[in-house]
């Protein structure tokens, strides 16, 4: 569900947008948006804050912003978002996105599993464990993991591998999309709001290279992780 531009061709990068219109639309339709306290509107801010002051250099890595279109940026009506692929010398490439629903409704039905296939992608073996582990400035970050393929122009397979996470209002870190839906049948902690957190990379780098590129990206994003409440020296949802 993010744009690749560059990253993996920017053909490729348009189409999980786009495969957010039908399930954003379901969560237009939800009733009984509620107004946001002043505690609320005050935390939106320092995240997106924290977003729009995410450095673009950070260490050896060289961040490019991607533009997301209007038309999914309307429908998803994040409070904050970032959409930037990192690269560095001789090393992979990393794209970082986070995005900030002050709704948690907003995120239904936002994650790999769903949108990826619905633009084309096929679920790939993870090469190891369903789950693994970021660490960083202190931070652990339980991850899912998921790898994609599909075939490209002249039958080139295209792979890529995703990190992906949610970060609930208290900071709170999890794996699982379900987490998400719970918070969200409630309206007094709907509204409090969701982050998820997807780190991709090519599906054909070893994992482990994988998971140190992210964690070393990861590094330089410490002020937003600390906006959104990740605590340090503890792990999230293990």
């Amino acid at each position: 569900m993010t744009r690749l531009a560059r990253t993996f061709t920017r053909v490729q990068s348009i189409s999980p947008w786009l495969s957010l219109v039908v399930l954003v639309g379901m969560s237009q339709a939800l009733p009984n948006r509620a107004q946001f306290n002043p505690q609320a509107q005050l935390r939106q801010a320092e995240v997106a804050a924290a977003v729009q002051a995410a450095p673009r250099l950070i260490g050896p890595w060289v961040g490019e912003d991607e533009q997301v279109s209007p038309q999914a940026q309307k429908l998803l009506r994040p409070n904050a978002l970032l959409s930037r692929t990192y690269r560095r010398p001789g090393g992979p490439r990393v794209h970082v996105l986070v995005v900030h629903c002050s709704d948690a409704r907003d995120m239904i039905g936002h994650y790999p599993p769903v949108c990826y296939p619905s633009s084309g992608w096929i679920a790939a073996p993870t090469q190891g464990s369903d789950d693994d582990q970021l660490a960083f400035a202190g931070r652990t970050l339980p991850v899912r993991v998921y790898r994609f393929r599909r075939l490209r122009d002249h039958g080139r397979e295209e792979q890529i591998r995703i990190f992906s996470a949610f970060v609930l209002p208290d900071g709170t870190v999890t794996r699982l999309i379900d987490d998400i839906n719970q918070q969200s049948q409630r309206l007094a902690v709907s509204v409090q709001g969701v982050a998820q957190l997807q780190v991709v990379t090519s599906g054909r780098i070893d994992r482990a290279e994988a998971v140190q590129a992210a964690s070393e990206v990861l590094l330089g994003l410490g002020d937003l992780f600390d906006a959104l409440r990740v605590p340090q020296g503890e792990d999230g949802d293990a």
